[in-house]
């Protein structure tokens, strides 16, 4: 579950944005998924977004053209520079996000684990 209560499925990685000093002088990590949500019956309907107490006031269904005009607002309180560039992935396509390859470990024992990285143009290397 995210923090809507809605059961997604994991699809990939559009951004990550990493700062150093922030709340409690600590670094923060954000990651931006891609994310389908999970039908609750065979017709595709899917839950109405329920807020997670103390995460997110709010939540809402909210039309991907609608979104994109909240986010290159010039209002600066709702514009959002970060998600510009997500938006610019979104909108062209799925083979440019963030690509996840599970690798195995050099360490014995260890069990293989993902890393993500920008789309691999050949193979051949």
């Amino acid at each position: 579950y995210e923090e809507t209560g809605i059961k997604c499925r994991f699809t990939s990685v559009l951004g990550v944005r990493h700062t150093h000093g922030s709340q409690f002088n600590r670094s923060d990590l954000y990651f931006v998924c891609r994310l389908e949500p999970i039908p609750i019956n065979d017709d595709g309907d899917v839950p109405l977004p329920v807020p997670q107490e103390g995460e997110i006031e709010a939540t809402c269904w909210v039309d991907f053209k609608e979104y994109r005009d909240m986010v290159y607002s010039e209002d600066p309180k709702v514009g959002h520079p970060m998600m510009k560039h997500i938006i610019k992935i979104v909108e062209q396509s799925v083979d440019n996000d963030i690509q996840k390859t599970i690798v195995s470990s050099v360490v014995p024992g260890r069990k293989p684990s993902p890393v993500y990285h920008a789309a691999i143009q050949s193979e051949s290397s």
